[in-house]
């Protein structure tokens, strides 16, 4: 009879063992997913902001600097709350064309002309 019982509380052991190793691996793939996910729209943010910065380093207006990034991305250009959009990264123009704040994606909660409050 005590064989019996320690046999069972080892069967239940194991199971219990299995269902947290289950839920474990099911946990970390899920957030290994969201990380992918979000170093590849960082990467695209870095790629946008890279291939635009020698034109806008070299005085472009709002026309050719948005044009830059759409070539570097994949999305197509959108104005909202005064910003203009492509893809991950927000521009703020000045009223002559000139770049005067770039808005990552997301915001901190911090000042940002790109979101407003």
């Amino acid at each position: 009879m005590k064989l019996h019982l320690i046999y069972g509380a080892v069967v239940l052991l194991l199971l219990g063992t299995c269902g947290y190793l289950l839920f474990s691996s099911i946990d970390t793939a899920i957030n290994l997913s969201y990380r992918d996910q979000q170093v590849a729209e960082l990467d695209d943010f870095r790629k946008q902001v890279t291939a635009a910065l020698p034109g806008i380093a070299a005085g472009m207006g709002k026309s050719e600097v948005v044009a830059a990034m759409e070539r570097a991305g994949r999305e197509v250009a959108f104005e909202k709350d005064g910003c203009t959009w492509v893809g991950r990264v927000g521009m703020k123009f000045s009223p002559q064309g000139k770049l005067v704040h770039v808005s990552p994606g997301w915001s901190y909660g911090e000042a940002d002309p790109c979101y407003p409050r």
